[in-house]
């Protein structure tokens, strides 16, 4: 029982922590295009709307230069996001109820109990502290779950799943396993709308662990439940691309190289750059070579490392960016990083190369960590250049013309407008004095139109 409150207090106190990065050091900020995305599609989808329709959302009209935005897909008059509605339906949540900031936090939350019960029951009561501050002192965990990206539903869905299919192992005989087969399928299958690939290595390990133990009626109903949920693809797709199988990031890549997948010598320069990232994001990874030169003593620390080496390998096969800030791409899977180092410490600490490393590897992750969320910092203050000075202009009705983006940020990325453009107080648009620009502009009569230049300059025209 007192282990009981334990988890709970930290869980608690985690909660804390995420918000506090999310209002003291993000700042409630949106730090990429992908991430406004999430919350344009939350927010229409909250006024029960997939896609809003303007005929200057299409790409053949001129004035859509003017308003083109970042992981948006203009076409034929309507805009909609290019991303998988799953993590936006969540998130649309936080939107009906103003409090769209609590999303993420909340599934981080979650994630940080199952962790922490999961440590207790299969490691032991003695390592769950242990657990608790690997987390709370890795900036980039932290950093992922308070944004407003969808890596931190993922994580919780993915682990979820995991924690609901370990559990089916232990009863002997079964009772309510079928049940939690299917909860890990349609757990899956919500992963599959909310990040196209990252279900793919824990279905591929479950399915494998089922086979080998010739559980083929628990295997069947994984899949059923799986691909129940998944074929919510289909319909979204169909509304959306007016095809089921073309997906809106494949209808708005348009044949783009990004959106193939396949293995090229980039792929391993890009694996590399991201497994690098995870080095530097969580230094106690380097523990585990204390056990690899061992053969992988212990059965559950080749399951961690299994399931993480397969999202490499997913990702491998998809590397067309290296896509910081830190290993983003990892990042649903950074529980089981976390449970093999966890692992690996249990395994080594009698021994005093293990003492030794487990001190080393504590003081890299605060320094990293220090180095890591400074850096994360100073970007989002110099990206928000745009919101400071926009704050400082009187009048209430104003277009901002957007002759640069901010710090590492396009002007796509900061063509952040409300869904009505014609009512809008505020709006940001492209300068390019081109066909239709005038014209444009005196359809907003009562606006002052700025000229903003990064970093700090805004002039009126």
């Amino acid at each position: 029982m007192e282990m009981k409150r334990r988890i709970l207090f930290l869980t608690l106190l985690s909660l804390v922590q995420f918000l506090l990065v999310h209002f003291f050091l993000i700042q409630g900020f949106a730090n990429s295009g992908d991430e406004q995305a999430y919350l344009f599609q939350a927010r229409s989808l909250a006024h029960g709307q997939l896609y809003l329709e303007d005929p200057i959302y299409d790409r053949a009209n001129p004035l859509n230069q003017y308003v083109a935005a970042d992981a948006m897909d203009d076409t034929g008059g309507r805009r909609f996001s290019k991303y998988d509605p799953g993590w936006a339906a969540l998130l649309s949540l936080g939107t009906i109820l103003r409090a769209e900031w609590l999303v993420a936090p909340l599934f981080g939350t979650l994630t940080v109990f199952l962790l922490l019960s999961y440590v207790r029951k299969r490691i032991g009561d003695e390592f769950v502290t242990v657990t608790w501050w690997l987390i709370t002192l890795c900036a980039f965990f932290l950093l992922s779950v308070a944004s407003f990206g969808n890596h931190t539903a993922t994580m919780a869905f993915l682990f979820a799943a995991f924690v609901l299919y370990d559990r089916t192992l232990d009863e002997a005989p079964p009772r309510g396993s079928n049940w939690r087969l299917i909860a890990v399928g349609l757990l899956l299958g919500y992963c599959s709308l909310i990040r196209y690939l990252d279900w793919i290595p824990l279905m591929g390990w479950i399915a494998f662990d089922l086979l080998r133990r010739s559980k083929i009626k628990g295997l069947i109903l994984v899949l059923l439940a799986f691909g129940l949920m998944a074929t919510c693809h289909f319909f979204y797709n169909q509304h959306l691309t007016g095809n089921a199988l073309l997906t809106p990031a494949a209808h708005d890549a348009r044949g783009n190289l990004q959106a193939r997948i396949g293995i090229s010598w980039v792929s391993f320069k890009v694996t590399a750059i991201r497994l690098w990232r995870v080095v530097y994001a969580f230094p106690p990874t380097l523990l585990l070579l204390l056990c690899l030169r061992r053969g992988l003593p212990a059965p559950r620390l080749k399951t961690y490392l299994t399931l993480f080496a397969l999202i490499v390998a997913v990702y491998l096969i998809y590397a067309w960016t290296p896509a910081g800030p830190g290993p983003r791409y990892y990042s649903s899977y950074f529980p089981f990083l976390i449970l093999a180092v966890v692992e690996t410490y249990r395994l080594t600490r009698e021994r005093k190369a293990g003492r030794i490393g487990w001190r080393l590897a504590l003081a890299g992750l605060v320094v990293c960590s220090a180095i890591y969320a400074v850096d994360q910092a100073r970007e989002i203050y110099l990206r928000r250049d745009l919101e400071r000075v926009v704050a400082t202009i009187p009048e209430t009705k104003r277009i901002i013309l957007l002759q640069t983006g901010t710090y590492e940020m396009e002007i796509p990325d900061l063509i952040r407008n409300p869904p009505d453009l014609w009512s809008a107080e505020t709006l940001y648009l492209a300068y390019n004095d081109g066909v239709g620009f005038g014209a444009l502009l005196k359809s907003f009569p009562n606006h002052r139109v700025y000229v903003y230049r990064y970093p700090g300059s805004l002039k009126p025209l």
